[in-house]
């Protein structure tokens, strides 16, 4: 074969690289799994790595346990043991704006540990960003972007998807009129917090622009960013310190039936986009080749 075959070969081929997905709970990863046909399973000490294809796109889910070391683990995991094209996370997360309220949905632009700190002598808090280190060059940026084709499809899927309604018997704001979900672009915060204050949320907001906080998401970002491994979280919103104080002891108020649901139905949208995507690209590039073979035999 010739080197122009080759190339017209590669150009007109789909990715087969598998889609890596990263949850942190059971409570949320079943939302997902529940409308995708598992294909095989392989248990690898802690880790138990679930085979799907949605839309043809293959699919590695795994399920990492809670907070950013745990996130960190599995994603460094996955990377390693299947070289996916794309790392996903979703899951549920608490607000940091008043108008951000249960069942809506945040496409995570950025991300943010927001807790990686100086405390200075007179109480004083410098945020230091993420120490991170690219092609030998270390760096500490404040924040770390999503991959911008992937919140790109993630904005297009939300155009034409409804989001399902938050069930009015969990609980909302009553100074607040009762709404359909919505859906939020921006930054998400990280660390292993569950803030309350309003005063602190309030700060975050302020300093970071989050929209919300979980315990996983910037913690992937900086493993993606470490192996150019595109990255996008979604995240959908299961409580609002602003409006009502989560019990923290028992967890009594917790919404165990609804987290992750609304943002696992978006990335089920997401992967369908890269998917619809894909075919367009390989179409092109069948005709490239269609194409060029006719210019050379021509």
């Amino acid at each position: 074969m010739s080197q122009t075959d080759t190339a017209i070969a590669i150009e007109s081929s789909p990715d087969q690289r598998p889609v890596g997905v990263v949850v942190a709970m059971d409570a949320e990863l079943r939302h997902f799994l529940d409308r995708i046909e598992i294909e095989r399973e392989e248990r690898d000490g802690p880790w138990l790595d679930r085979f799907a294809r949605v839309a043809g796109v293959p699919l590695v889910v795994i399920r990492s346990g809670m907070g950013r070391v745990n996130a960190a683990a599995a994603t460094e995991r996955l990377i390693n043991a299947h070289r996916p094209r794309a790392m996903l996370n979703f899951g549920c997360s608490g607000a940091h704006r008043r108008d951000v309220l249960q069942g809506d949905v945040v496409i995570g632009e950025r991300s943010v540990h927001h807790a990686a700190l100086h405390i200075l002598p007179s109480g004083e808090e410098v945020h230091q960003g993420m120490h991170v280190e690219v092609a030998g060059e270390a760096f500490a940026p404040t924040h770390l972007p999503s991959d911008p084709d992937l919140v790109a499809l993630a904005r297009l899927a939300a155009e034409t998807w409804i989001p399902e309604p938050w069930p009015r018997s969990l609980g909302w704001p009553e100074a607040v009129p009762y709404r359909e979900p919505k859906v939020h672009v921006g930054a998400v915060g990280s660390a292993d917090v569950w803030t309350q204050a309003q005063v602190r949320l309030d700060a975050l907001h302020a300093l970071h622009g989050t929209l919300c906080e979980d315990m996983e998401a910037a913690a992937m970002a900086q493993v993606c960013t470490l192996h150019h491994v595109p990255f996008l979280t979604i995240k959908d919103i299961s409580n609002n310190e602003f409006h009502a104080v989560s019990d923290l002891t028992a967890f009594a108020d917790f919404p165990t039936e609804e987290v992750g649901k609304r943002a696992a139905m978006l990335l089920l949208q997401v992967v369908e986009q890269m998917a619809t995507h894909q075919a367009a690209r390989v179409s092109v590039g069948d005709a490239d080749a269609e194409d060029a073979l006719a210019r050379r035999e021509g």
